[in-house]
């Protein structure tokens, strides 16, 4: 458990730095906006693999919550009533 809590610490740490560095080249872009078609292919490939990494890691929390979770049909109409 060591391990993976210091991994997930660590892609907290990456991703409060990568929204810095977002917003800096954000700011930079409308500062120097003829610089912005240069770096655009970049930028998409990055929103790509980041959205990505986003869905991968909830994936991951979906399979580990599942067996805790109680999504049957009748633990539905138990709470939301009969429809």
């Amino acid at each position: 458990m060591k391990k993976v809590a210091k991994h997930l610490e660590e892609m907290g740490q990456a991703a409060r730095a990568l929204a810095l560095y977002a917003e800096d080249l954000r700011r930079f872009l409308e500062a120097h906006p003829l610089s912005a078609p240069e770096v655009a292919p970049e930028v998409e490939g990055a929103v790509r693999a980041l959205r990505a990494l986003v869905s991968r890691l909830y994936a991951l929390e979906a399979r580990l919550k599942a067996p805790y979770e109680d999504n049957s049909a009748e633990a539905l109409r138990e709470l939301f009533g009969e429809v």
